[in-house]
């Protein structure tokens, strides 16, 4: 009864993943190749991903085994023996796909003014050259968060070009 319980468990959570639109950013199981010092993991586009076992720095040289290794979280999370990792951790590391995706959520999610200009400026397909007396180095600097506090006058160009009130901006 245990057993057929952590299996409808693990059923669930699989078939949650399978069926996420982010399921090559999660994991629903791998191998634990101990011989070869590697784990095969296994994304929910069934897609593999071979992680050395080094990455995660486990302390001394531990014997492993299969019962010491899991995918948990609704594939978010991986374990061997004590120590979790995030599977946007691992991805990072060994995915630049999954990089790119990983910026591209964390710029959708950014509520700066900077994530705001630069939503608004693709928004209205404008390249950063595109802005009367506004540099293409400036725009990105802005975009960047590397200005803090831009001039009044500033502002009022980027408004006036994205056709937006200058308090607008950071709302996009």
């Amino acid at each position: 009864l245990e057993y057929s319980k952590l299996f409808s468990k693990h059923s669930e959570e699989i078939a949650e993943v399978i069926a996420s639109p982010h399921r090559d950013d999660l994991f629903i199981g791998g191998t634990l190749e101990a011989d070869a010092r590697s784990l095969v993991l296994y994304r929910g586009s069934l897609e593999p991903l071979v992680i050395p076992i080094s990455w995660f720095k486990l302390p001394g040289n531990p014997r492993l085994s299969s019962k010491d290794f899991e995918v948990t979280d609704f594939g978010q999370t991986v374990r061997i023996g004590t120590i979790e990792a995030a599977a946007d951790a691992i991805l990072y590391d060994f995915d630049p796909e999954a990089r790119r995706r990983a910026k591209q959520r964390s710029r959708a999610n950014d509520t700066s003014f900077c994530g705001g200009l630069r939503r608004l400026r693709l928004q209205r397909g404008l390249r950063r050259d595109e802005f009367d007396g506004i540099s293409a180095k400036e725009i990105g600097r802005l975009e960047r968060g590397e200005v803090t506090n831009p001039r009044a006058e500033t502002l009022g160009k980027l408004a006036h070009a994205l056709g937006v009130r200058p308090a607008e901006i950071a709302t996009y």
